[in-house]
């Protein structure tokens, strides 16, 4: 019989390697950017890309701990929880495009590029840890009684 202590073990092993593996990531993909940056583009370009890169890796978060939140709740909380979820960030990120398109002037094509490639990637991972967590909840949920 699995103890509480071993699940919530488990829990917390998941959530440090899912950390690590996105801090290196977005680490890597943060100085892969801003080399091509340096050496193909502009200043103005530059800070648009990692404001919309930031915009990306927020979004992301949200949507972690927007898991966490629901992941232990009944099937239809958790969709409601996670579909919810994706249409307040998708409202709350075009409300900050707009902003800052319209109002500040961020240069286009480079907010539009850093956000596409971090939301993308974001999305990968919180795909794979909602896997990796779901797998957990149900070998946990067989092994006690």
């Amino acid at each position: 019989m699995i103890q509480r202590k071993e699940i919530d073990a488990s829990i917390r092993l998941l959530r440090r390697k899912t950390a690590i593996m996105l801090t290196v990531s977005i680490a890597t993909m943060g100085i892969i950017s801003a080399l091509l940056i340096w050496k193909f583009g502009n200043g103005s370009f530059g800070g648009s890309f990692f404001l919309g890169a930031l915009l990306g890796v927020l979004n992301g978060i949200i949507g972690f701990l927007t898991i966490e939140k629901f992941i232990d709740r009944s099937s239809l909380i958790f969709l409601k929880g996670i579909f919810l979820g994706m249409g307040i960030r998708l409202l709350f990120l075009l409300g900050i495009f707009i902003l800052l398109v319209k109002v500040l002037g961020t240069h286009l094509i480079a907010l539009v590029t850093g956000l596409l490639i971090f939301y993308f990637a974001m999305t990968v991972f919180e795909v794979i840890f909602l896997n990796k967590r779901i797998a957990l909840k149900r070998t946990t949920k067989e092994l006690t009684p």
